[in-house]
């Protein structure tokens, strides 16, 4: 499927938008709803080798994302898996153009190379129709947290953590 993709003008330098996507953690914030079950690769949710694994409400299934290539302050690459036995190749490129004064252009784009019956599945169910609306209120969510500075996010568990408090037992 796709690809997909969704572009917003946001009014905030692409060097604060780029360093608010380097950390995988905000996904979680920038997807908001859409997802769930949100948990972390890694400790360290920046750079290269960073990761998520979460599932789509609608599709259900899981999804794995890691940051594979960087180009500051213009381009992250995520490639992953998922779908069903997580087969599905997934692609995330989030593109950051620098415009007219300190606004930025951002290009979100999505694809998946789908395995067995799966090519089929979602030609089938409109799923480029549901993943590009996703995207457009991701874009939408990015633009309001960077032009708000809200560029904090919340604890987020990594997968196969310590699942006891630091207190006694």
């Amino acid at each position: 499927m796709g690809p997909v993709y969704a572009e917003i003008d946001i009014d905030a330098p692409r060097e604060l938008i780029f360093d608010y996507l380097m950390d995988v953690a905000t996904r979680r914030d920038i997807f908001g709803s859409s997802i769930m079950d949100f948990r972390l690769l890694r400790l360290e949710s920046r750079g290269i080798g960073a990761g998520a694994r979460f599932r789509f409400k609608r599709r259900k299934a899981w999804v794995d994302t890691a940051i594979t290539s960087v180009e500051r302050p213009r381009r992250i690459s995520e490639r992953g898996n998922g779908g069903r036995l997580n087969l599905s190749k997934t692609g995330t490129e989030w593109e950051i153009v620098e415009g007219a004064g300190a606004m930025s252009r951002i290009r979100i784009s999505y694809w998946t190379e789908p395995a067995g019956m799966a090519k089929h599945f979602d030609r089938l169910t409109g799923g480029s129709r549901w993943y590009g609306r996703l995207l457009k209120r991701a874009a939408a969510e990015l633009r309001e947290r960077a032009e708000a500075e809200r560029v904090a996010t919340e604890r987020v568990e990594v997968a196969g953590g310590n699942r006891y408090s630091t207190g006694v037992r």
